[in-house]
């Protein structure tokens, strides 16, 4: 089986994990911030479908995908097949580490399996590890400003 991660890279971030998984959660201000998914809906409910949309280069995706897992204040996840598990499943996480008490790291990663991963990866990884990256930086701006 294909198999792919996009694995953003880890920016520390001076701020408590606790606030930064409260800014991680707020879907309702994602348009300040978040350049790669200016728009969230959801209650961050394991189970519960998350809609997004996902700008990727000239297009805007329309996804609805599922919570997979919420650990607070440490990761969440969601994803979904598209279409048969075996053409294609999508995983992202939001990892929130701990450094001390003042500081954490954040990182993103996004893990695709499937017959269709191969041309995933070909047509979109490039954009999906510039989203990441960008919304790492920008979560660093948002909760370091005053």
């Amino acid at each position: 089986m294909f198999s792919f991660v996009v694995e953003s890279e880890r920016v520390v971030i001076d701020a408590p994990a606790e606030s930064v998984w409260n800014i991680i959660l707020d879907a309702e201000h994602y348009p300040e911030w978040n350049p790669f998914t200016p728009r969230i809906d959801t209650d961050f409910v394991p189970g519960s479908p998350i809609r997004m949309h996902v700008p990727l280069g000239s297009l805007t995706l329309k996804l609805t995908e599922y919570i997979q897992e919420v650990e607070p204040p440490l990761r969440i996840a969601w994803g979904k097949d598209f279409g048969a598990r075996v053409l294609l499943t999508a995983s992202k996480t939001q990892h929130v580490t701990p450094i001390n008490d003042k500081t954490c790291s954040y990182y993103t990663t996004d893990r695709m399996t499937g017959l269709l991963a191969p041309f995933v990866r070909l047509l979109f990884a490039r954009w999906v590890l510039r989203g990441f990256d960008d919304t790492g930086r920008a979560l660093k701006q948002r909760c370091e400003a005053p």
